[in-house]
């Protein structure tokens, strides 16, 4: 049709790809000459070819899949190998990546595809078709259902096009943006290339040799200088940096929210070989500072046309951090060894370079070849547009009309064969003497009339809807973050499922935390200095209290209150370092005043203070005035800017070890005196150390001082006591008070260091600074490993540490910084029914700390408390009596399996032994074991234990204990499984999960972790593959054959069940924590909770690793960093604070899921009443064909008459207003509850509403204007147009009026519509009475109007069916009401609503997916059961056994934490990022 033909002229105004710059763009295909033979044109080359070919050594041993010759200019395009898994070539890709899905060739065809996958066009389409035939068609063969038709097609095509052209555009603008290439031939040969304008009047120049190139046009072997702070356009090799050891600071904020950077490495052949230039990084003039670091590039670079060699490297891959390859290089005559490549110097597409002035590299891989676009790729193709859950039931519904519609059909095809039969006498009607002939027509005929059954306008109403939605919540200010701007909607087609959503799955780093770390208390000496008050902290306190006073309740504040107060402490105070001023204050005196600056506890602090600012590997950057650092570690950065807090501001660094120089200010109470230390040693942190060392000296080199921190189970055996009994004493009270302190504040989520110093004379680092070199120098060869050479520079760096002698000087405690308001969203979350999922990557116990400051684990749901005295007599007997009772009364369930590993961990094993050991004297009782599983509910049978062979018949020695646990047969499977099934009779044991609710950890990571073992069960999909049945086994399901038992063996049977008693498990409770989690196994996570629940799920994240997450979920939302991020990108809404979560669920989700169900119900609602009244008619047209209505009035019922009231309902009604429905999370609650809104039930309840208001009018106005009685004064009778007019005008009038019962709220749009479309109706009404061509209503709506009888008939017949849904929602609402009618008339009475404090929500509905699902479950464990019957059945004994072992284990990991502080077993605890998470295990 015409319109459509519109939108290909659309398309051709879409942008052109982008420009090829100057040199011609990589296409996709290459004539590529055999890489044998390319060698040989390329004599010089020989020698590393044949140096790489090698056999022998490891690197050159392996068939690579990909490789590529090395040489200025590039040639790597025309000789090159690249193979795919199957070992076939494949051509070089460009860099241009694509997120468009329409180009201008493929839209018309294309977009046509995707909208014809709607039932509804598709049946509109074969509507046409049946109304070319004139023997069955209404319209004497003309298709007029095509016009509106073509109507909708164009306009979903022109949203289709609007949303494209978008994405091309930012697709061109990314292509097209500008890098620097390294090729002398083409910089000489096209001088324009070589500058780039930054504004009118300002023009950069590219370094000697180098051009500018737009990112679309780099290919694999371009050499690219990537400046500061620029982003790597793909993946790249590094090859040099301006750093001197090639090294380079890296942000990944965009792929996986860390702000914290990363270090990367150049390819040492390379960087040794070039010429290294210092640049300076103080300068002030940003003109000046990028002329001089091109100079430096120029000179640098220029070795770089000299370079040859071969690339060899693996397939693309989805491993962020792997890369294997060999590179075989040389420079001029600088020949060197084929040196191995890893993924520390593959530096991906996405991530930006900072705190580097620039570095060279080589494009690896490029386009779709680079790691992060192979994390989003999806095997199947591209993704198809989201589908909302309403509209995928929509489907089915369409295909229920249809079934009515055909039912219909044949009813009024049988009666049209009996009337015809039954006059066949009437020879003046000149009937078809051929009955069944004439039926089977009649049956298309009625097939076309009732065709209005199935809405046309259903899509376009529901975009047009959509997209005014997608306006106002963009315009929302609500959600408006200062820095990052509004919220954008990149899919809007989906906001209903925003008011359905039953799981949001979150990421942790950058979504529920800002990854900031913030200064909370600083232990110096004696004293203390700072607050412990964190979010865990408030509510344990709480927990507390309320604890102490049950009767006690504590009133909630409101969201709206809690928002407002919280944006006014913002603007009064803005965002900072969370440290009370008065005690900033109180410090500087004591430092600075001169009554105190000589006292020993001011010395300490300005040790301590300066320790904060120097000791660590940040480097300064000066920007203007201001100073930014910028660090691999939050920790160290957190500490460095709390010194700049407190007036010690690290100024600059300069320099290497031994020659390095760091400058430090003072603020000495507005007296600012710079101070300089020369810096001697680092002696680094890495996981086994768990520390840092620095080692300063002063300006003359007389005097050096060592300065330590760490975890504290690392840093106090470092510590010397004093010779001195009375100082060792003080000594070691301060050690006992600082660690109870850092126990207590760990507890509280706080990370903690210790912090030791020591001075020492020059002259002894003069005497270690040999053995540190030689220990810093050493390097893996044939005599040892890398391993070896770790293991001898810790020693050395030990033994330097220990040399020193140092001294406590105190302790750090730092907390990981939530988003604004991140517990209080979470909280309201909670309480409206949505279960919170946290997914991360992090450790256990930070992730544990994390979810119970965000009120997803709450404080009393762990049972274990510590003892207040542990030393008192008694305490410890009783504590792990209490600690085993805790053990079954926790409602934190943990599935981590690794008790499976702990059996075999002998330390371990010993600690558990003294644990059982009552009375401490050193050996087991059999008394005392029974007694400990007595307390654990375990069996004391002495068959369990019979294999428990002693020495003695009364006492376990240790060893014989040892011995036992390890012989016992639990592997990884069976501890998971015993994992869960105690979560399972856990939570079975709680009677009321609303008050007492149970949370879970599961641990992710690799195949041998719980995650990692459950994700290797068959997915899903292979349960519910007979969900993608054909239509006419959903409707006829008595014809479908009995299905089959997926064909599993029995290990993936087991693996499938342990997976579904999991998600079973986790299903059940409000929160669930996943911590190590990959990207695919959050992804995963997500995917399998959709396919087994059918629920509605919501994931958000702000990192690329998160993309995938965010693409499985029904609705993806993604959080945009400082400088964007990945997953905004991918994500159907973007915004910058998880708080907004909020008001996008609980205001707009409601809202249009409300309005939306509303909108979809009373479209249906409107076309039925059309179609049934026609079907009434025809039992007195005996079902002829012949139409009630005029042609042209009725072609506008749908289309304009009853069209824009519903739009307006749909994008501006709201059930409550913003401000209850935030303050009163439970609303949202109703809305999941049963599903009241939408739903089968809810759509046959308004077509059977429908059906009677059809006949309650028709019948009605039929049976009034009887044409038998003479009516008007000239005697005429109601003919068939003045009987179906006035029908048609009580339809559109009771219709209309019908939509006001659904509204909540009136505007003056609403007014303005309403009474406007029903003026609209009476204006084209009175324009097709007076027209010539419309002969059939030519003053008939006149005559109506004179008769009374037509207006006593209207009223009548149009408001009994509005009175009787009138009763019907009165007596509902009065003695049956819903949470939110309870709600809106409180609302309406201004009233504080108490009652939903007591509500009882009804269960809701198990879905017809999630009942299949478990049907196909319990049908594999029958089956399974028999195959057990037939084959071997394991011991009773033995699984009694293991479930002994099982929970002595887990009984182990509960206590160990604090068994550790206590017996001060430092040698056991774990570091978690600078923090010692053997306090965290405390909880």
């Amino acid at each position: 049709p015409p319109p459509i033909f519109l939108l290909f002229l659309l398309f051709l105004l879409l942008p052109p790809s982008p420009s090829p710059g100057p040199t011609p763009p990589v296409q996709h295909h290459f004539r590529r000459n055999v890489i044998s033979t390319s060698r040989s044109r390329v004599g010089r080359m020989d020698p590393l070819a044949k140096d790489l070919e090698a056999g022998g050594d490891a690197k050159n041993s392996r068939k690579w899949e990909r490789e590529f010759d090395v040489e200025v200019p590039n040639v790597a395009h025309q000789r090159h190998s690249f193979l795919n898994e199957k070992g076939e070539e494949v051509p070089m890709v460009s860099n241009i990546v694509v997120t468009s899905r329409y180009t201008w060739w493929n839209f018309f065809f294309l977009n046509l595809w995707d909208q014809f996958h709607e039932v509804s066009n598709i049946y509109f389409f074969f509507i046409g078709i049946l109304q070319l035939f004139p023997a069955i068609s209404t319209s004497q063969g003309v298709p007029d259902i095509y016009i509106p038709l073509s109507f909708i097609l164009t306009v979903s095509g022109v949203r289709a096009a609007v949303d494209d052209i978008a994405k091309h555009k930012e697709d061109a603008e990314r292509a097209a943006r500008p890098f620097l290439v390294f090729c002398p031939d083409t910089a000489r040969n096209k001088p324009s290339s070589t500058q780039k304008k930054l504004g009118p009047n300002v023009t950069v120049k590219a370094p000697s040799g180098y051009f500018y190139k737009p990112s679309g046009s780099l290919c694999v072997g371009d050499i690219v200088l990537i400046n500061q702070n620029e982003v790597f356009p793909a993946d790249i090799l590094c090859l040099a940096t301006a750093h001197k050891r090639g090294h380079c600071f890296v942000e990944t904020a965009s792929l996986d929210g860390e702000t914290n950077l990363k270090i990367k490495e150049s390819v040492a052949i390379v960087h040794e070989n070039l010429p290294y230039r210092l640049i300076k990084d103080d300068e002030k003039d940003e003109m000046k500072r990028v002329a001089d670091t091109y100079a430096a590039v120029s000179e640098v670079s220029n070795p770089l046309k000299n370079i040859r060699g071969k690339i060899n490297f693996g397939a693309p891959d989805k491993d962020l951090e792997r890369l294997n390859g060999v590179a075989a290089l040389q420079i001029g005559d600088k020949g060197t060894e084929p040196s191995k490549l890893g993924g520390r110097n593959l530096l991906l597409r996405g991530t930006k370079l900072k705190n580097t002035a620039y570095i060279i590299g080589m494009v690896l891989y490029a386009g779709v070849d680079t790691k992060i676009r192979k994390n989003n790729e999806k095997k199947d193709g591209p993704a198809a547009p989201k589908k909302s859950a309403i509209f995928t039931k929509v489907n089915t519904m369409l295909l229920y009309m249809l079934s009515l519609q055909v039912f219909l059909c044949v009813l009024a095809a049988i009666y049209s064969g009996i009337w015809q039969t039954d006059n066949e006498g009437a020879k003046y009607l000149f009937l078809d003497n051929n009955a069944a002939g004439l039926a089977s027509l009649r049956f298309f005929t009625w097939f076309i009339i009732l065709s209005q059954l199935v809405p046309i306008s259903l899509v376009v109403t529901s975009e047009l809807a959509k997209k005014f939605q997608q306006m106002f919540m963009e315009l929302d200010v609500k959600m408006w973050d200062d820095k990052k701007g509004p919220l954008k909607v990149n899919y809007g087609q989906i906001s209903e499922d925003l008011g359905q959503i039953e799981y949001i799955f979150s990421d942790k780093t950058g979504t529920l935390t800002q990854n900031k770390m913030e200064f909370r208390l600083a232990f110096i000496g004696p004293e203390a200095y700072g607050s412990s008050e964190t979010d865990i902290s408030k509510r344990v306190k709480l927990k507390e209290e309320l604890a102490k006073n049950p009767g006690k309740k504590v009133e909630k504040q409101k969201w709206t209150t809690t928002v407002r107060k919280f944006e006014e402490q913002m603007k009064a105070t803005g965002e900072g370092i969370n440290f009370p001023e008065e005690i900033k204050e109180e410090m500087q005196k004591m430092m600075w005043g001169k009554d105190s600056r000589d006292s020993p506890q001011a010395k300490l602090v300005r040790n301590y203070l300066t320790h904060m600012a120097i000791s660590n590997t940040i480097t300064p950057v000066a920007d203007g005035e201001n100073i930014t650092y910028n660090s691999s570690s939050p920790d160290e950065l957190a500490l460095c800017n709390f010194g700049k807090h407190l007036g010690f501001t690290f100024l600059t660094r300069s320099g290497a070890d031994g020659s390095g120089i760091v400058t430090l200010e003072e603020d000495r109470l507005g007296e600012k005196v710079n101070v300089s230390y020369r810096l001697q040693a680092v002696l680094p942190f890495d996981s086994v150390r768990k520390r840092v060392t620095v080692i300063y000296s002063d300006m003359d080199r007389k005097e050096v001082w060592i300065m330590c921190k760490g975890a504290d189970s690392c840093v106090e055996p470092l510590i010397a006591s004093s010779t001195d009994a009375k100082l060792a004493k003080n000594e070691k009270k301060m050690m006992d008070d600082i660690n109870s302190k850092l126990l207590e504040a760990s507890n509280y989520g706080l990370r903690t260091l210790l912090v030791s110093e020591s001075k020492k004379p020059f002259s002894w680092w003069q005497g270690h600074r040999a053995a540190y070199l030689e220990a810093k120098d050493l390097q893996p060869d044939g005599k040892r490993t890398k391993a070896q050479v770790k293991d001898i520079r810790r020693a050395a760096y030990k033994k330097i540490e220990l040399d020193a002698h140092m001294k406590l000087l105190g302790a750090t405690a730092i907390e990981d910084q939530l988003q604004h308001l991140v517990p209080e969203c979470i909280d309201d979350l909670l309480q409206g029914g949505i279960k919170v999922w946290m997914l991360t990557g992090d450790k256990r116990e930070t992730a544990k700390n994390i979810a119970m400051a965000c009120n997803l684990i709450e404080p009393d749901m762990i049972a274990l408390r510590k003892p207040e005295d542990i030393k008192a007599a008694g305490a410890m007997a009783k504590f792990r009596i209490n600690s085993a009772e805790a053990l079954r009364e926790n409602r934190l369930i943990e599935i981590t399996g690794k008790w499976a590993t702990l059996k075999t961990d002998t330390k371990a094993l010993k600690k558990l032994y003294r644990m059982i050991d009552q009375n401490g004297d050193g050996h087991i009782s059999r008394e005392e074991l029974y007694m400990i599983l007595g307390v654990l509910k375990l069996p004391t049978d002495m068959q369990v234990l019979e294999d428990l062979k002693t020495a003695d018949p009364n006492v376990i020695t240790e060893k014989e204990f040892v011995d036992f646990v390890v012989g016992t047969d639990i592997t990884m499977t069976k501890a998971i499984k015993e994992d869960i099934k105690a979560g399972t009779d856990r939570i079975n044991s709680i009677t009321d999960l609303d008050k007492y609710p149970v949370s879970m950890v599961v641990e992710g990571g690799g195949s041998d972790s719980a995650l990692g073992k459950i994700s290797e069960a068959p997915s899903s999909r292979v349960l519910n593959s007979s969900e993608r049945e054909s239509w006419f086994f959903k409707l006829f399901p008595c014809f479908k054959a009995e299905e089959k038992i997926p064909d599993l063996d029995k290990k993936q049977v087991e693996t499938l069940l342990l997976k579904e008693e999991f998600f079973d498990l986790a299903s059940r409770c409000k929160s669930v924590i996943a911590c190590r989690c990959t990207p695919l196994q959050k992804a995963w996570i997500v995917e399998e909770m959709r396919e087994r629940t059918g629920a509605v799920c919501l994931a958000i994240g702000d990192g690329g690793n998160d993309e995938p997450m965010i693409k499985k979920a029904n609705v993806g939302v993604g959080i945009v960093g400082e400088e964007g991020s990945a997953a905004a990108q991918a994500a159907d809404y973007a915004f910058g604070q998880f708080r907004f979560l909020h008001t996008l669920l609980f205001v707009h989700g409601a809202w249009s899921y409300e309005r939306i169900s509303v909108m979809v119900l009373y479209i249906f609602y409107k076309t039925a009443i059309a179609a049934t009244i026609m079907f009434f008619f025809g039992f007195f047209s005996a079902f002829s064909g012949q139409q009630l209505f005029n042609v042209w009035i009725f072609l506008f019922y749908n289309a304009v008459f009853t069209a824009l009231p519903i739009i307006v309902v749909a994008v501006l009604d709201q059930g409550l207003a913003a401000e209850h429905l935030e303050d009163i999370p439970k609303a949202y609650r109703s809305l999941l509850s049963r599903g009241q809104l939408f739903g089968t039930r809810i759509f046959f309840r308004w077509i059977m509403n429908a059906v009677v208001h059809t006949a309650i009018i028709f019948f009605t106005a039929f049976w009034a204007l009887d044409s038998n009685g003479i009516t008007f004064p000239n005697g005429q009778v109601h003919g068939l147009w003045l009987t179906s007019t006035t029908i048609y005008t009580i339809v559109v009038f009771m219709v209309s009026f019908r939509l006001t019962y659904e509204m909540n709220s009136i505007t003056w749009m609403h007014h303005f519509f309403f009474w406007g479309s029903l003026a609209v109706y009476i204006l084209v009404a009175i324009g097709l009475n007076v027209v010539i061509f419309n002969p059939d209503l030519f003053y008939v709506l006149f005559a109506m109007w004179r008769n009374p009888q037509a207006w006593l008939t209207s009223i009548l017949a149009g408001s009994l069916p509005l009175l009787i849904d009138l009763a019907i929602r009165g007596i509902k609402i009065e003695f049956f009401p819903s949470y939110m009618d309870l709600l809106r008339e409180r609302c309406v009475l201004r009233e504080e609503y108490k009652a939903q404090e007591t509500f009882k929500f009804a269960p809701r509905h198990a879905r017809a997916q999630e009942k299949k699902h478990k049907e196909e479950v319990n049908r594999v464990k029958r089956n399974l059961d028999e195959t057990k019957r037939t084959g071997t059945v394991s011991s009773p004994r033995g699984t009694q056994q293991e479930w002994v072992i099982n929970t002595l284990l887990r009984w182990h990991d509960m206590t160990g934490a604090i068994l550790d502080a206590t017996e001060e077993a430092a040698d056991h605890m774990i570091l978690d990022g600078g923090q010692d998470s053997k306090n965290n295990k405390v909880a």
